[in-house]
């Protein structure tokens, strides 16, 4: 007797030449893959397209609602990946982020025994996420859990001040109680892989590489009509103006932790004839764009594919301020363009380039250092150009893909098995192990809510009108 469950379907046995020549079974936990636009939803698409073109399954937990429509606009065999949609909201006009939130659903564990996957490939840490690596856990599959997000410095941009270090104990202490049930942990940098053993994140943490594609991101997509676009539709510049104007391009999620903030700082201290182009959106921009004169900056919205390479190519510099990165794949898209990098200087940047050789790099919050970072470029443009662009093509998303494949395949082989017969007793341990691990996700999911959640700042969406106020009398007070 089983009771109706096949546990010869959750605990099969993996012969180890049938892994190193047979195609793989893999589960993706991504709430926001593959429609949320961001680092890493581009990262997870290069790597899930060669996945599927080397002849693996792919199946996808996602809070993504529209995440078919990915599907249609690619070439991708349809019976080599399935989307498991499941219900989501967001923090927008909640929170200063408009990052999908999958709610933690039974359908989860539904979803695992439906695909029986070789390896479960968790990203990042979230309520849902802890909860697929839960029934994971309980049904004894590899799992591989990427960390992508410093969490740790996000708390103290979405956390009130007096309870930073406390919830990102609470949040540590959770952390390395979930990453115990991996088999591998994986980072994006050196520096990110430091930071987390450092706080006590379990070994083996491997640094997944990264890449660009080489091809779409290149100096050739350089376009007038793209740099135009790039001032706006009400701006008073004409043309032979934009042509001789120096077009700094920033690329990312409108957010606290980006520090906008600081640009609008530095675009005061430099030249007049210097204009910037913000790329990207989020709640946070009608906080941010007070700050900014509205003849010096335009907030472009949202960009992706051929448009988001344009761009990145007709702008004369990259500039990011941002200091939370775990790597930043904007750096490599923008060198890949041959527009060179002028940023706010950070271990995870030390990986790419150093400093006057493909960009410059300023020391956090500190404007002179920045202004001069900016001199520096502005005197030698073409030769960071072409470093920027040979740095670029050393990485690879080819290279990347057969290191998490090879990833897989070791972490199935190593994976112990659990055997279990099909009978009363056996069927009652696993019932048992289930129940243990749903206990304790219980408990740490509780111990955030009572601990962090209560301190999480909540701001509350600002009308249209005084959004126009707000701008009118910022701009009153700078003239």
């Amino acid at each position: 007797m089983n009771n109706g469950v096949n546990m010869n379907v959750f605990y099969r046995d993996i012969d180890s030449d049938y892994v190193k020549s047979s195609p793989l079974h893999i589960l993706f936990f991504a709430e926001f893959f593959p429609s949320y636009t961001c680092g890493v939803t581009r990262r997870l698409k290069e790597i899930v397209q060669r996945l599927v073109r080397q002849g693996h399954y792919i199946y996808v937990i996602t809070g993504c609602k529209d995440a078919d429509a990915w599907l249609e606009d690619s070439d991708l065999p349809r019976d080599r990946i399935t989307f498991f949609i499941l219900a989501s909201t967001n923090f927008k006009n909640k929170i200063n982020s408009a990052l999908p939130f999958l709610y933690p659903h039974p359908a989860i564990f539904s979803a695992i025994c439906q695909f029986s996957p070789d390896v479960v490939h968790i990203v990042d840490l979230t309520p849902a996420s802890t909860l697929c690596g839960t029934f994971a856990k309980a049904l004894n599959k590899p799992i591989i859990w990427s960390l992508h997000t410093n969490i740790d410095a996000y708390l103290s941009n979405y956390i009130r001040l007096f309870a930073v270090k406390y919830a990102q104990r609470v949040y540590q202490f959770i952390r390395v109680r979930y990453l115990h049930y991996s088999t591998v942990n994986l980072t994006v940098s050196q520096d990110f892989a430091d930071f987390i053993t450092h706080r006590g994140v379990p070994q083996p943490i491997v640094v997944w590489k990264t890449g660009v594609d080489s091809t779409l991101f290149h100096p050739a997509k350089r376009s007038r009509s793209m740099r135009y676009r790039m001032f706006g539709t009400t701006t008073n510049y004409t043309e032979e103006e934009m042509d001789r104007i120096t077009v700094f391009v920033s690329v990312g999620r409108i957010s606290p932790e980006k520090n906008f903030e600081f640009l609008s700082l530095l675009l005061e201290r430099i030249s007049c004839q210097s204009f910037l182009c913000i790329i990207g959106d989020g709640p946070y921009r009608y906080t941010l764009e007070p700050y900014f004169s509205s003849d010096r900056v335009y907030f472009f919205g949202y960009l992706d594919g051929e448009e988001l390479a344009n761009a990145y190519a007709s702008a004369d510099y990259f500039i990011y301020a941002s200091v939370s990165e775990t790597f930043g794949q904007v750096y490599l898209e923008a060198m890949a363009s041959g527009t060179p990098v002028v940023a706010a200087k950070g271990s995870q940047l030390n990986e790419l380039f150093v400093s006057g050789e493909c960009g410059y790099m300023w020391e956090p919050g500190n404007l002179d250092s920045a202004e001069q970072a900016i001199g520096l470029a502005m005197k030698d443009r073409d030769n960071l150009s072409i470093k920027a662009r040979q740095q670029a093509l050393k990485y690879s998303w080819d290279s990347a893909t057969d290191q998490i494949n090879n990833i897989y395949r070791q972490a199935i082989v190593e994976h112990p098995a659990v055997h279990l017969d099909t009978t009363l007793p056996f069927s009652l341990a696993f019932f048992s192990r289930l129940f243990y691990y749903c206990i304790s996700w219980f408990f740490y999911t509780l111990l955030a809510i009572l601990f962090i959640a209560p301190f999480v700042r909540v701001s509350s969406p600002m009308s249209i009108t005084n959004r126009t106020n707000n701008k009118t009398t910022h701009n009153r007070t700078e003239t």
